[in-house]
């Protein structure tokens, strides 16, 4: 990396957004799962570990007695970089277990599927060639749980699928979250079939363990979800949660298009039982279908759990825009005391919106090692969703640095796919 050292905050942040490493995998369904990653195709130890012919394989795998010792020899130095890994992953760990953090909901990402391969290599030439191909494996697996990224982006979805959830905060508002789940396990789950996002939301959405996450147990929804056509209807209990104050309803509605925008179907309605329209006790009228399809036009500021001190980028109370450049003009501002602006309040800046997207031009060099590297990182994200929410990219203009937690910044940034990168816990 390009900036300082961890401190204990960077690195309690680093450990709570850290994916679990485990595979169940066989190691056929490793390699095949490598073999067709587009990125691998030119790798040479690769091709060098399955050029190796299975029959040789498992002819060597019965000598043992002679083979051992040379296998373990030749494992040891990777075996070494992992263990080191791992003291490194649990030593650093203890200093925070007192703290009671969040217990966050993570899922087998598909590249650490060389661990299982390096225990599991029975022939000696094969595990040599293993062994320089997990060299680089895990280098760059450890980078990647290293990041402080924490948004979801289109390289994160090269052999998965994103569920969207809206989970509720302790201050009464939704904040979006993107889940990261492997095609391999929507495939365990529903089958060949594409399932519909209503049919994820009912699969999923139990599965999260909200508290854990600081935020309330909201999910699964009261009441009943159903599609019909292009629309959802939610048919709602006549006593429920939601429509208690105009807080909770607007928290309830937030939910909903946190959870369902992005997605087929086009407008929501709200019934009783019955099949006549709800009518929320604030509105005082029957209520009327609730679009899913608007645009979303939002700013992203920190939001902070005071109780465990999770941290996620999340549009302030939901206020929207005309245009990107008023939007992130006033993200220097701090309108409530639940978010806080991501950029410090030395920092200005010009925004200006041309063909290709949207410029930001510091007024005084950004040196972003001057500032904590999450907070660099959180700036830089935060600014690029709000960008996305207007369909266009972000270059960011008189910083010092070229490139920051694998962003060139000497080009237009990727466009996010969702903030708050999450994975599912493995069943």
């Amino acid at each position: 990396m390009t900036h300082n050292q961890f401190d204990d905050d960077q690195l309690e942040h680093v450990l709570n957004n850290a994916p679990k490493l485990s595979d169940r995998r066989s190691k056929e369904e490793v390699l095949n799962r490598l073999l067709a990653d587009a990125r691998l195709q030119d790798n040479v130890h690769l091709q060098e570990a399955v050029q190796q012919p299975i029959e040789e394989m498992s002819a060597q795998e019965q000598q043992q007695s002679t083979e051992t010792t040379k296998r373990k020899k030749r494992k040891w130095p990777i075996l070494m970089s992992v263990a080191a890994v791992f003291a490194l992953t649990v030593g650093v760990g203890s200093m925070f277990m007192n703290n009671n953090h969040s217990k966050l909901d993570q899922a087998t990402a598909p590249d650490i599927a060389p661990y299982s391969t390096m225990e599991d290599a029975p022939a000696a030439k094969s595990a040599e060639n293993h062994d320089n191909f997990l060299d680089s494996s895990i280098v760059a697996e450890h980078a990647k749980i290293m990041s402080l990224r924490t948004s979801v982006y289109e390289e994160d979805l090269t052999d998965a699928v994103v569920f969207r959830i809206g989970l509720a905060s302790r201050d009464v508002e939704s904040v979006p979250m993107t889940y990261v789940i492997p095609n391999e396990r929507v495939e365990e789950d529903f089958g060949k079939e594409k399932p519909s996002t209503l049919q994820m939301y009912k699969k999923y959405a139990p599965q999260i363990e909200e508290e854990a996450k600081g935020f309330t147990n909201y999910h699964p929804y009261q009441g009943e979800l159903k599609e019909k056509d292009d629309k959802l209807i939610h048919v709602l209990p006549e006593k429920n949660d939601y429509d208690v104050a105009s807080a909770p309803v607007n928290e309830y509605k937030g939910t909903l298009q946190d959870t369902f925008s992005d997605s087929e179907y086009t407008e929501v309605e709200f019934e009783n039982a019955d099949g006549t329209p709800y009518e929320f006790s604030q509105e005082g009228e029957p209520s009327k279908a609730m679009s899913l399809t608007g645009p979303s036009h939002f700013n992203y500021y920190l939001y902070k759990d005071q109780d465990n001190g999770a941290e996620y980028l999340s549009p302030d109370f939901r206020q929207t825009f005309s245009s990107v450049t008023e939007a992130i003009t006033v993200m220097r501002n701090k309108n409530d005391d639940v978010y806080v602006p991501v950029v410090p309040e030395n920092v200005t800046y010009t925004v200006q919106e041309v063909a290709e997207g949207v410029i930001v031009t510091f007024n005084d060099p950004l040196d972003l090692t001057s500032i904590d590297p999450v907070r660099a990182t959180q700036l830089i994200e935060a600014m690029m969703l709000t960008a996305a929410s207007f369909d266009k990219q972000l270059r960011l203009d008189n910083v010092v640095q070229e490139s920051w937690e694998g962003f060139d910044l000497k080009n237009f940034l990727p466009k996010p796919v969702g903030p708050n990168k999450q994975y599912m816990e493995t069943p």
